[in-house]
């Protein structure tokens, strides 16, 4: 595979071009004056050798465009380099139950978790990231990765439609999330939950326990309003409503907070609310910021190398070769002979 370091430099065969048409133009030149006075004194060609001429214009013509594909920066090939990292395990878990879909929060609970979350993201340095999703169950929606365009591509997938059954199964979530850390460590471990908090399925006490026996700090963030807000539903043909109970009255949903600042107080964490602490991610990244850092494995990964060095000495040697040629014989004087 090969990629060019500075690909904006491709002009410079603009230049190259321009010299071949000089070079054709001079070669013209050239042979009309040796037509128009060659016969007059013949001694003007003696010597001359219009095959080497053509060789000398050749290797100057090749050395330049050689010499721009070495500005180019060509990198051809690749080499492992091994990276030493050190970080912390973070596992975002996301709320994606239907009640994230209401819009006291602009443009929606879940549309600003995921924004809020993939600014986070774009912060991290060094550190794994994943992501687990949740509603009425649960699932690792993305593993511990460093790889962070991935973990942003899982983010980017997730919606209310992700997890068929609803609820709100924190507690489940949580298991799912202590089983994604695998590591036994009882440190480095970081949780951020984002829900609006409404209607957790079973008690989180035996969960929370499990968690401060592995060291994980718990974060928790509060979406939505406390005094509640509609949940809209999109119909086929573009048209709107709105949840509805049985008796068919517009139902509401809003924040609630006891359980998410519950959680975070057991396990040495905080307890943000999103819209009353706008920074509230910046905050978070800024303790994670201050906690120690483990030495995460090495891990090595492909990189290009320069290889502009192989065009640049073959330049040079088209040079020498182009200076070094004589575009005419040296003619042995005989005694007498004049010069």
């Amino acid at each position: 595979m090969i990629r060019f370091y500075q690909p904006v430099l491709g002009w410079g065969f603009v230049f190259v071009l321009l010299a071949w048409g000089l070079l054709i133009y001079q070669r013209r030149q050239r042979q009309h004056w040796l037509d128009q006075y060659a016969p007059l004194n013949a001694r003007l060609l003696d010597g001359f050798r219009p095959g080497w001429r053509r060789w000398q214009e050749r290797f100057w013509l090749i050395g330049l465009a050689f010499t721009v594909i070495a500005l180019l920066g060509p990198q051809i090939g690749r080499k492992l380099v091994a990276v030493q990292r050190k970080g912390l395990d973070i596992i975002i878990v996301l709320d994606t139950s239907v009640s994230m879909q209401a819009e006291d929060v602009q443009p929606s609970r879940l549309a600003r978790a995921k924004y809020e979350t993939a600014r986070f993201i774009n912060q991290l340095q060094g550190d794994r990231i994943g992501l687990v999703a949740f509603a009425g169950t649960s699932f690792l929606q993305c593993p511990l990765t460093l790889d962070y365009s991935a973990a942003q591509l899982f983010l980017d997938a997730v919606s209310t439609g992700v997890i068929g059954t609803q609820g709100t199964a924190l507690a489940e979530a949580l298991q799912t999330t202590l089983t994604a850390f695998k590591s036994r460590e009882k440190q480095h471990k970081v949780i951020v939950v984002i829900s609006d908090g409404e209607d957790h399925e079973g008690a989180l006490d035996e969960t929370v326990t499990q968690i401060v026996e592995t060291g994980a700090v718990v974060y928790t963030v509060g979406i939505g309003s406390l005094t509640g807000a509609p949940i809209p539903l999109h119909l086929p043909g573009g048209q709107t409503d709105f949840k509805r109970d049985r008796q068919g009255r517009v139902v509401t949903t809003a924040l609630s907070e006891e359980a998410l600042r519950d959680l975070a107080a057991r396990t040495g964490g905080r307890y943000f609310n999103l819209s009353s602490e706008r920074e509230a991610f910046q905050k978070i990244y800024n303790e994670i910021l201050s906690m120690e850092k483990k030495n995460l494995r090495s891990h090595e990964y492909s990189d290009f190398q320069h290889r502009y060095q192989i065009f640049l000495l073959i330049a040079l040697a088209l040079f020498i070769a182009e200076a070094v040629i004589p575009d005419k014989t040296t003619r042995q004087t005989q005694p007498g002979q004049p010069i």
